[in-house]
């Protein structure tokens, strides 16, 4: 016994002191205490020489190492979604790059997301927007979302493409703010995957496309076709839609012809609307507004609504409860029609609103099957057309 013992601390001791050329295979498990060297290591088939950021990779993510100014941290971003695109993602087996907080310039160079299932998430969970408690026409208190930014990761470039570029599917992007310094988007997407996720991302500018995927507390102006689903967003002017708006929004908050809204041409709001707030020629605005639509606010001209220059066809046919409007709300102005198959409750509008009927602070119609107004006789100043407004 004695002896077997003074063999293993000879062994021991040789293997301490040992510098070995070429591979090492260690089956079981293998203990460092202080430092080790190599050239390269592979794991799970995947070759790591670049250090000291392979420290960080794992089977499914990739942290983007620390750099000491803006631009190598950009460079080292670049680098990190570059390495994760290698590691075979599918549907069941996500690559996640993890960006740490600070500011990563990408300079004139855009961060091109080419593979599926490679993720973008800003290692810090990061909130864009906030409730405001505000009154609307009828003296309701309501809230609305409002932008309200807290975000440690800043990603920014000046490239003409877009800062951010997407160009396939199933990507998920989550706390991050996305800025560029040029004339480019600060998010440009060239696809409008279904199956495309932003959470918590915060953007100066957006390419135009389609919007299909899911946006949660994202804020941007959303200024394309929107047919996704969009939660506790903010845009500003023409926002949502620009002109078709079909997906669901919910607690979402819009400027002026905003959720399918247009100040020329043709307009559609036929998605669903939730506690949502736009400005004038909201809510399809100047065009047809056949959605679902509830505890919604807008101004003058929304909700399927005209504004008086040449926009004949206007008109609501959608299901509108607790709404509030301005003049010619509800399928209002010339040329405009509140459908036969419309339903409204508890909606309030201006003058020349409800297709013309005029002004009412409680509009009911077709609720239960029956046509609760049964006045619909214009007031001779309803008669006439309201002050045309300067087109933004």
């Amino acid at each position: 016994m004695k002896k077997l013992s003074l063999i293993c601390l000879v062994v021991t001791s040789f293997f301490a002191t040992q510098v070995l050329a070429g591979n090492l295979t260690v089956n079981g498990n293998l203990t460092v205490t202080t430092n080790l060297t190599a050239e390269s290591i592979s794991l799970g088939g995947v070759t790591q020489t670049s250090w000291p950021g392979a420290l960080a990779q794992g089977y499914k993510h990739v942290i983007v190492p620390e750099g000491t100014n803006d631009l190598q941290r950009g460079s080292n971003l670049q680098a990190a979604y570059t390495t994760a695109t290698t590691l075979n993602p599918t549907s069941s087996n996500r690559v996640v790059v993890l960006v740490p907080p600070g500011n990563y310039n990408l300079g004139g160079t855009d961060l091109t997301m080419n593979t599926s299932y490679v993720d973008l998430i800003g290692l810090v969970p990061a909130q864009m927007t906030s409730k405001q408690v505000f009154t609307d026409s009828t003296g309701r208190t309501r809230t609305k979302t409002i932008a309200n930014v807290q975000c440690p990761v800043l990603i920014y470039a000046s490239a003409s493409a877009g800062t951010l570029v997407q160009n396939v599917d199933y990507v998920r992007i989550e706390s991050v703010i996305l800025f560029n310094t040029g004339s480019g988007a600060a998010y440009g997407a060239s696809v409008s995957g279904t199956n495309t996720v932003l959470r918590h991302v915060s953007m100066s500018s957006m390419s135009a496309g389609e919007y299909a995927g899911q946006y949660v507390d994202c804020v941007g102006d959303f200024n394309a076709m929107a047919s996704g689903t969009f939660i506790d967003c903010t845009g500003g002017d023409h926002s949502f839609g620009d002109g078709t708006a079909t997906g669901t929004f919910i607690d979402c908050t819009g400027g002026d012809w905003s959720f399918g809204g247009r100040n020329w041409g043709d307009s559609e709001a036929s998605g669903t609307f939730v506690g949502c707030v736009g400005g004038m020629g909201g809510f399809g605005g100047n065009g047809r507004a056949d959605g679902r639509f509830v505890d919604c606010v807008a101004g003058d001209y929304s909700f399927g609504g005209g504004d008086g220059y040449d926009q004949d066809g206007n008109g609501a046919g959608g299901t509108f409860i607790d709404c509030v409007g301005g003049v010619n709300s509800f399928g209002g102005g010339d040329g405009g029609s509140l459908d036969d198959a419309a339903k409204l409750q508890h909606c309030k509008g201006g003058p020349d609103s409800f297709g013309g009927c005029g002004s009412s602070d409680d509009f009911n119609y077709n609720v239960g099957g029956t046509n609760t107004f049964l006045m619909c006789a214009k007031s001779a100043d309803e008669h006439q057309r309201p002050a045309q407004r300067h087109r933004v």
